[in-house]
């Protein structure tokens, strides 16, 4: 299946075969481009540079930097000079940064800001491997030892080219299709971190899968904001783009992405289910400030659009008058919504975790489905609905070379010529989650009879309760997460007879929906303690307790006094919940609920 040798094969058959822009970057309320020639001059000054200072074939270099030109730059350098990629989220604390540079042995480490390289310079107190620090800052790394500018760096490495020309070609043009890439480390639910060890194959492999899928092309327009250190973004994203010669806006403030929307106006996004969740919010709030008979107009135009989208989700035949007047009269109308991203997106993308059904259904109405796709760093493309063929409530069917298996317990399993290699220096956790081929996801799942996966819950999360019944706590919070407001839910109730929630709410949607309901408080932990708030809350958990057993349902909560917090270790850089510890920091609201 694999086009290209290794993933330096493909970025030099690219960077021969465009001479445009590749990147774009925020500067004087306008955005300047960078070159295909310059990413190229660059990664391969940041390769000699490397090979210069003494990098080992095979030596994990880190990188910690938010969404900016250096990120992919640096990527592809230490590719090629026979390194393996490893990224840090830019959100890790100290700790979390020294346990992975050391435990990935790491030799070189880039950071963008002093800040940054104040949170990682503490790993010399310990015995790491690390010979250097570049930051991009360069007046951080003015007098300091064993740290670099990295303008310093390039000059290095493009002064040392002659010297390293030959070592670089070997090991870039060499590397082969199994040797490890990337590293990528998983932010568990429980127990530390690990370092899943994604080949050239693995990447290859997974962005042809991908074009099979939901292709992307050199016309199209994307934007780099989500984190490179998380494998979505950094298959998807980067590596998907770059196979693709396809534009890249790298968003220097998330708070001005609408803005940068219709700017830019980008052709393909991706994103996380809360934000398709506010800009159907915002439209319908925008809405409501129309004239009546343009709320009428585009409600109308609405239900059209909803009522095509389900005879189609119901596999029934559309009527051709009902078709007609979706086509020519509704869909019109409803541009407004495609308005919101620019007007010319003809795929957005939601990822990990379920987007709202109500939601889904709203923007499938309006002609831009959103499409929900499935995937673990173990094995990135997994599942994934089709822009012709969706179902709401699931992530698609089987990307192209995967295989999928539900197990009789429901544990999802899966096969492809897109795994990972294994966990660095983690042979037994490894063997865990390998078995004759297949993948162990440890998620549950369900397939239909046309194939479509949909995920359940997570197994090792399974609450069993005093009456012998199992739960899957996620299938739970996921509904109740579904409204807007809600940031945080954690069920709980392993061997007790009913289920309570911890619930957190999101400080601005909360704030915003106080002002203007006229609800006054001081403080956060206020509002949240507020009648008003938990009369709310205790709506959404009703409604959420209806599309379940009366097992399986909510029976008591509390609404808790501050969002939880990755600094916390409560959730992980991709804000999963580490229950273990929410359940022990909040050990007395759980014994309050149950006393």
């Amino acid at each position: 299946m694999v086009k290209y040798p290794n993933i330096y094969s493909l970025f030099r058959e690219r960077v021969g075969q465009y001479t445009g822009d590749v990147f774009y970057v925020r500067e004087g309320g306008g955005w300047r481009g960078i070159s295909w020639a310059r990413f190229d001059g660059d990664a391969h000054a940041v390769a000699s540079a490397l090979l210069a200072s003494g990098l080992g074939r095979g030596a994990a270099v880190c990188v910690l930097m938010g969404n900016v030109p250096e990120w992919p730059v640096c990527d592809v350098g230490i590719i090629a000079a026979g390194g393996v990629s490893c990224g840090l989220y830019p959100t890790s604390s100290a700790e979390q940064c020294r346990y992975i540079i050391g435990h990935s042995d790491a030799e070189f480490v880039f950071v963008d800001t002093a800040a940054q390289l104040e949170k990682v310079l503490g790993v010399r107190e310990g015995s790491t491997k690390v010979k250097l620090f570049v930051v991009l800052d360069e007046e951080a790394a003015r007098g300091r030892e064993g740290v670099m500018s990295f303008a310093e760096f390039l000059r290095l490495g493009e002064g040392g080219r002659e010297g390293t020309a030959a070592e670089l070609r070997e090991r870039a043009e060499g590397a082969r299709a199994d040797d490890t890439a990337i590293m990528v480390y998983t932010s568990g639910t429980t127990g530390l971190p690990k370092g899943a060890c994604l080949s050239h194959r693995y990447v290859i492999n997974s962005v042809e899968s991908l074009r099979e899928t939901v292709p992307v092309y050199d016309t199209d327009v994307a934007f780099s904001y989500l984190p490179y250190c998380h494998v979505a973004e950094r298959i998807s994203g980067l590596y998907n783009r770059l196979y693709a010669g396809a534009a890249a806006y790298f968003v220097d403030d998330l708070l001005k992405l609408g803005q940068y929307m219709l700017e830019v106006r980008p052709t393909v996004f991706a994103s996380l289910p809360r934000f398709f969740e506010k800009i159907h919010a915002r439209v319908m709030a925008d809405l409501e400030r129309e004239p009546e008979e343009v709320r009428r107009r585009f409600l109308e135009a609405l239900e059209t659009g909803r009522r095509v989208v389900r005879l189609r989700q119901a596999k029934e035949e559309v009527p051709a008058a009902l078709l007609e007047e979706y086509e020519s009269g509704a869909l019109p109308v409803l541009q407004r919504v495609k308005d919101y991203f620019g007007g010319r997106v003809r795929v957005a993308t939601s990822g990990g975790a379920p987007l709202p059904q109500e939601v889904a259904e709203f923007f499938a109405a309006a002609g831009r489905p959103i499409l929900q796709a499935y995937g673990l760093t173990e094995n990135v493309c997994v599942a994934f609905n089709r822009p012709d063929n969706y179902r709401f409530g699931t992530v698609g069917p089987p990307m192209p070379g995967c295989e999928v298996r539900i197990e009789a317990d429901g544990e999802i399993l899966v096969r492809s010529e897109m795994m990972f290699s294994g966990y660095y220096k983690e042979p037994s956790k490894t063997a865990e989650v390998l078995r004759d081929g297949w993948l162990l996801t440890g998620d549950l799942g369900e397939q239909d009879a046309d194939g479509f996966l949909k995920i359940t819950g997570r197994k090792k999360e399974l609450i069993v309760l005093s009456t012998g019944k199992n739960v899957a706590p996620a299938l739970l919070e996921n509904m109740i997460k579904e409204h807007h407001l809600v940031s945080h839910v954690y069920v709980h109730g392993d061997g007790r007879s009913y289920l309570v929630a911890l619930v957190t709410l999101n400080p601005q949607e909360a704030e915003e929906h106080a002002r203007a309901r006229g609800i006054s408080y001081d403080t956060f932990e206020e509002l949240a303690a507020s009648v008003e708030m938990r009369d709310l809350v205790a709506n959404i958990i009703e409604s959420a307790n209806r599309r379940v057993s009366s097992s399986e349902s909510v029976k008591k909560f509390v609404i808790l006094p501050r969002d939880l917090r990755p600094d916390l270790d409560e959730v992980t850089p991709t804000l999963k919940l580490k229950r273990d510890v929410v359940a022990r920091n909040f050990a007395d609201a759980l014994r309050e609920l149950y006393a």
